[in-house]
């Protein structure tokens, strides 16, 4: 890594608190790489040799099942994925591959079992990532149980107009089959539910969804911190 990578790596969130001995040790093992749109980067069922960090771009966390891919997470910048797979030492439960071209830093899945054991800021802030996934995973699992895919949509839309501090349109950065599979859908239910939310102040203009009355389509969504807020 270059000089200026390593610097701006030492900032990042997971090393904050690290000692500046046992981060040096972890980051003199890491390679930081830069990778196109669609490379698959994990595979589930291989053992976890590394853990990756996304410091650019955009993840999608996926499994396939009897010859159908379905959408698990997509992982914004800067966050860890499949972090439990590395802490335990156990093969991935689902793969992942990139959406955009992205930077990943890759530290071996021993170094960071290493420092697990010997920093306990370290082994405090990968208690904390884990405790999000997790929690992240239950809203999702939450989201399904209780709603329809077309009110899955219109949170979707809302949760990515916050997440983007925008105020009436929103970008879907894939492609529809996708965002379909992250909603829990197919790509022809996609479309109706689209057609459908027409009728709450939403109009698709392209890969834009235009909030014209977002009031009418907070109402029908009907958003809960405890299922939608990313934070909580």
């Amino acid at each position: 890594m270059r000089p200026h990578e390593l610097e701006q790596l030492k900032s990042l969130p997971l090393f904050s608190e690290m000692t500046t001995q046992n981060l040096q040790r972890l980051l003199d093992a890491a390679l930081l790489q830069q990778f196109p749109t669609g490379v698959t980067l994990i595979r589930e069922g291989e053992p976890a040799d590394f853990l990756h960090v996304l410091v650019d771009g955009l993840v999608e966390i996926y499994t396939e099942q009897q010859g159908t891919e379905w959408g698990i997470s997509l992982i914004n910048p800067v966050s860890t994925f499949i972090l439990a797979a590395v802490v335990s030492d156990q093969p991935y439960l689902n793969s992942a591959r990139t959406l955009a071209d992205s930077r990943v830093l890759l530290i071996p899945a021993r170094h960071v079992r290493e420092a697990f054991d010997q920093d306990v800021a370290f082994a405090r802030i990968v208690a904390r990532e884990l405790a999000f996934a997790y929690r992240g995973a239950v809203k999702k699992l939450k989201g399904y149980m209780a709603r329809s895919s077309v009110e899955r949509l219109a949170n979707w839309i809302l949760t990515e107009a916050r997440r983007d501090n925008t105020q009436e349109i929103v970008v879907i950065p894939f492609d529809r089959g996708t965002l379909a599979s992250h909603i829990g859908t197919t790509r022809e239910n996609l479309s109706r539910n689209l057609a459908l939310l027409t009728e709450h102040g939403v109009r698709v203009r392209g890969r834009e969804i235009v909030m014209d009355r977002k009031e009418l389509l907070e109402a029908f969504a009907r958003p809960q911190t405890l299922i939608d807020d990313p934070t909580s």
